[in-house]
């Protein structure tokens, strides 16, 4: 699937009658002004997120086809509402991280290459997987993507480091997330999904993003002529502990998904998401 079909698609005659709580935001970024370390000047926490960015496109693509996969499944025309506007977000974000990527490349950073590996990854694990194998995995990265999103919009040591339009493309990505966060858990559960195959595939996927963004992190660095132990030491100073990205409560926020009653919706960021919302002067 494409982002042009994922953006195109229809969603079912239900979900077309009611309104989903979130809207979709048709926003496209311009990046040509931005700047080569556009998070504080750093490359090390620039090529975190250049990493993540080789995951995004084809991750969200992916989760698309698995909800697609099952929605016939659920009777719930208000989950089924939800569904549709989750897949509107998602494949917005896939567009814009997509035309990031491709001026990524323009500065010669090669995501390209790392986005490719990632194609054929997913595409491997959706030939070999149940479809509600997929969804236990789809519903680990969205806990883990709303929960790094929550982090980096309260955390105003970090979210001020951003500068430019790929600024506005993570904050506005990290508010969706949380947005939509409670959508793929609701409709994994709906469709029959059950608590020991969505931890197991937490623990199977939070350490294969875990490798997956280390090692496209180090290729950008080598690449870039700047990976040091002493830039590791310092990237790995900085970005752990109660001032960095990765806090206790971060940690904690994790680990709640393996709690058997956990929600997405027992995080309450709907405070947090109205205050970026504003911030970034959304219409809707």
């Amino acid at each position: 699937m494409t982002t042009s079909e994922a953006i195109k698609s229809k969603p079912l005659s239900t979900a077309h009658r009611l309104k989903a709580s979130f809207p979709v935001r048709s926003l496209s970024f311009d990046f040509t002004s931005s700047k080569r370390y556009w998070f504080g000047d750093d490359a090390y926490f620039t090529h975190l997120m250049n990493a993540m960015s080789a995951i995004f496109p084809q991750g969200e693509l992916m989760l698309i086809e698995a909800l697609r996969n099952i929605r016939d499944t659920i009777d719930d025309p208000v989950l089924q509402a939800e569904i549709s506007a989750f897949i509107g977000q998602e494949a917005m974000h896939a567009k814009e991280h997509l035309a990031f990527n491709r001026y990524a490349d323009e500065q010669e950073i090669n995501i390209d290459k790392l986005q490719n590996e990632i194609k054929a990854l997913y595409g491997v694990m959706q030939k070999v997987l149940p479809s509600m194998h997929i969804m236990s995995i789809g519903c680990a990265i969205e806990h883990i993507t709303a929960t790094l999103g929550a982090e980096l919009l309260r955390n105003d040591d970090w979210n001020h480091r951003l500068v430019g339009p790929v600024a506005e493309l993570w904050l506005w990505h990290a508010v969706e997330e949380n947005e939509h966060k409670a959508v793929f858990f609701d409709a994994y559960v709906a469709s029959g999904g059950g608590y020991l195959s969505r931890i197991f595939y937490m623990t199977i996927a939070g350490s294969l993003l875990i490798f997956l963004i280390s090692n496209n992190m180090r290729r950008l660095l080598k690449a870039d002529l700047v990976l040091s132990l002493k830039g590791i030491t310092q990237f790995i100073k900085e970005g752990v502990g109660h001032r960095g990205l990765l806090t206790l409560k971060t940690v904690k926020d994790f680990l709640d998904y393996y709690r058997p009653d956990f929600h997405p919706f027992d995080h309450d960021t709907k405070a947090l998401e109205k205050i970026w919302q504003q911030r970034l002067d959304f219409k809707i």
